[in-house]
Parts: C-alpha cells; structure tokens; sequence
C-alpha cells in the first residue's frame, strides 16, 4: 500500500481486531520434528479410537444403531474422523511455515478428492495462522532490532493478520530513528513479523 492508501486503511479499520494469542511457534528443528511426531501419534490414537467406536458399535443390541453406524463406516474413511481432522487443522495452524502452506494448498482441490471432514478442516487451515505468543513475538523483535526496538516504533503487540511465514502488526514510527528515509514521526506503518 502507499503512503495514501494506507493512511485510508488504517483509519478505515476496525482498531480493536486483533488475532488472539495462540500457541508457540516452533522454533528448532527439534520442535518442528516433535509437532510432526506429535500430529502423527494423534492421528494414530483418534484413528484406534475411531476403529473401535465402529467396532463395537456393530456388534451393539440395537439394531437401528448398528445399521446407521454401519452406513456411516461405509460412507466415511476411518483416518478422516472428525477427531482427526481437527487434529490435523490445529497441528497445521500451530506448525506455520510450510506445513500450514501445504495444508492450504489442499484446502483448494476439488472437494470430490477429499473426504467432507478433510476439506472443511483444511478450509479452516486456509483462513490463517495463529499468533504468535507476545513473549516470542518480544524475543523476535529484540532478535532482530536489538533491545532498544521500542525506541524506533510503536508496535501493537497483538497482530491484526497471520499467515504461513508471519503475522503483521499496526505500528508508529518514533521520531529521530528514520529521517534519513524522509518518514516523520507518528507515520503509520505496518510491520511484518517472520515466525
């Protein structure tokens, strides 16, 4: 956006929506391959779970129950409970990065390739990412600006937008810090945050 245009949007914008704090983001390799095996063994138990649920209730008394499990059995796949999709869609909007990339990238084919369950939960996947806690966001920042960051800008904390590599927060260029560039004190500016 230009300097217009964004002055435009920030004033036309709702200053009170931010996107609530959600979980860390995985920050080594260690905790990426963790999130994965994570994922893995969940949908590993909910598909056990969902086995059995079917199981028994096949050989339930109640005739019409067991009849109406049975349709559902047919009809569905085993891995693509609700349980299990759900689990997917939160692990994907946790994980970010290319995780999440991939999961939206799904959510976009034909929704006769995929189970009901599956694309309504990649669909979820599509809308965006988490926020990243405020005490990781803090660290980032100082990673990257130093520990006197607070003095160049006037950052929200909560972001108003997340996606698969970052979230995007309002902010106020602080006076001094930028002139060199031509931008004044109290300029609106949007900053982007790489997970």
């Amino acid at each position: 956006l230009g300097d217009k245009d964004y002055d435009d949007y920030y004033h036309d914008q709702d200053h009170t929506h931010h996107l609530p704090e959600g979980t860390a983001v995985p920050s080594t390799r260690i905790g990426r391959a963790f999130g994965f095996a994570s994922l893995g063994a969940g949908l590993a138990v909910g598909t056990v779970a969902e086995l059995a649920r079917r199981t028994v209730g096949r050989f339930s008394s109640d005739h019409s129950n067991a009849a109406a499990i049975e349709s559902s059995s047919s009809s569905s796949l085993v891995l693509s409970n609700a349980a299990n999709t759900q689990r997917l869609s939160h692990s994907l909007r946790r994980m970010r990065g290319a995780a999440m990339k991939l999961g939206q990238m799904l959510s976009i084919q034909d929704e006769s390739i995929a189970p009901p369950a599956l694309t309504q939960a990649l669909a979820q996947v599509r809308k965006g990412a988490e926020a990243m806690p405020t005490r990781q966001l803090l660290r980032q920042l100082e990673s990257e600006w130093g520990e006197k960051w607070r003095e160049k800008v006037d950052l929200e904390e909560r972001p108003f937008a997340a996606a698969s590599i970052g979230q995007v927060h309002r902010g106020r260029l602080k006076e001094g810090n930028h002139a060199e560039r031509g931008w004044k004190e109290g300029k609106r500016v949007a900053v982007k945050v790489q997970y």
